[in-house]
């Protein structure tokens, strides 16, 4: 292979290493709360109740690596969110029961070193567009919910 050939072929994936890091901010929103850990974990159950959907799992991450002998990692809890109706017309057919892998939806809770809480979130209304489709349609909707469910976020302090 000529000494060209393989300079275009690193800059190539260096540009699909660089994209790929990005996808991850494109496909992931962190925000920080204005409130602490556990009022921001409590108010989004709250929020995600209010606006209709079941909160079937809270995992406490922190509790959970500490208990198998790793380290602290701070306060960390994912809330699995589920909306049936939503999950019925995502799964209803063959053709898209492969989205169950994003299901539950997941919301992240956490503290850094810097002593704020924040808040991780899937941005729903984007990878609907990725999708297209009923699918695409379904995830427009629990982005809307996603919205109201977060709203206490766009507070300023």
């Amino acid at each position: 292979m000529n000494a060209r050939r393989m300079l275009l072929i690193g800059m190539a994936g260096v540009v699909l290493l660089l994209a790929g890091c990005s996808m991850g901010s494109l496909m992931i929103q962190e925000r920080r709360s204005p409130y602490d850990f556990d009022r921001t974990v409590a108010l989004v159950q709250e929020n995600a109740r209010a606006q209709g959907w079941l909160v079937p799992k809270v995992h406490n991450f922190q509790q959970s690596l500490v208990k198998h002998g790793q380290p602290d990692p701070g306060r960390l809890t994912v809330i699995k969110l589920c909306k049936p109706e939503f999950a019925t017309r995502m799964f209803g057919s063959d053709d898209t029961k492969y989205v169950s892998v994003m299901a539950p939806c997941s919301i992240s809770i956490y503290e850094k070193t810097d002593g704020n809480t924040y808040v991780a979130s899937m941005r729903m209304g984007l990878i609907g567009h990725l999708m297209g489709a009923e699918v695409g349609r379904v995830m427009a909707d629990v982005d809307a919910d996603d919205r109201q469910i977060l709203r206490f976020l766009e507070q300023t302090d």
